[in-house]
């Protein structure tokens, strides 16, 4: 891990607001790992790996039926810790994680977590922070389910995952309509029309498996 490596795990919220000694100790038995597009992290079912979080790329996660049925559920971007569910249930992996595109992630092993609680049971307060802030993420995301038109739903989660990469001045989602429909839960042939009214609007440009942010603020109003 180098000095840029350290400087994306220092922008997130929850890294960035944990005393030196946590974020040192968590650090200190940690890896580079690459994957390339496609490749799977982990799969339902699979035991308890440790803790992870993303330095470049996108992340996946998704859920398949028994027909091999997708259905991606969110995406997790630079600087975002995940993993931390099995921590607690000591149980397996729940859901299929695959790099969505090139990705670097720095991995901290289940073996080196467990050993860092003997030492320092108070860092559970830590770890506990970490899943409540994923629990206010799932909340939103069921009340804007909830309450938003299918357009907002649309609109917020671009915005959302604006953040992803970047192309020039403008934002790139990298994702196929499928996916955002799966994401929003919404049907492909709603999220193709929502998509082609904002291309119309010069708001987003589309391509193959990405969608080009051209004007966010516009995007922005839309959501409410």
């Amino acid at each position: 891990m180098n000095e840029q490596d350290r400087a994306i795990i220092n922008q997130g919220n929850w890294f960035s607001s944990r005393c030196d000694e946590f974020q040192q100790s968590l650090l200190q038995h940690a890896k580079v790992i690459q994957l390339d597009a496609g490749d799977a992290l982990f799969l339902r079912g699979d035991k308890n790996s440790g803790l992870y979080v993303v330095l470049n790329g996108v992340i996946r996660v998704s859920g398949a039926n028994s027909d091999g049925k997708e259905a991606v559920l969110s995406f997790i971007d630079s600087a975002i810790w995940f993993g931390e569910v099995a921590l607690f249930d000591g149980g397996l992996r729940t859901h299929d994680v695959h790099a969505q595109i090139p990705s670097r992630l720095l991995h901290v092993p289940h073996r080196s977590l467990l050993q860092l609680l003997t030492l320092k049971p108070v860092y559970w307060h830590d770890f506990g922070v970490l899943l409540s802030h994923k629990m206010c993420l799932l909340f939103t995301s069921l009340e804007d389910h909830a309450l938003l038109t299918a357009q907002q739903k649309v609109c917020k989660r671009l915005l959302v995952m604006a953040v992803t990469s970047r192309s020039g001045d403008r934002e790139t989602v990298m994702l196929s309509q499928q996916q955002l429909a799966d994401m929003t839960y919404l049907t492909r042939q709603t999220i193709n029309q929502i998509l082609q009214v904002l291309s119309e609007k010069s708001i987003v440009s589309l391509h193959y498996q990405r969608i080009e942010i051209i004007d966010k603020a516009k995007l922005a109003a839309l959501t409410q």
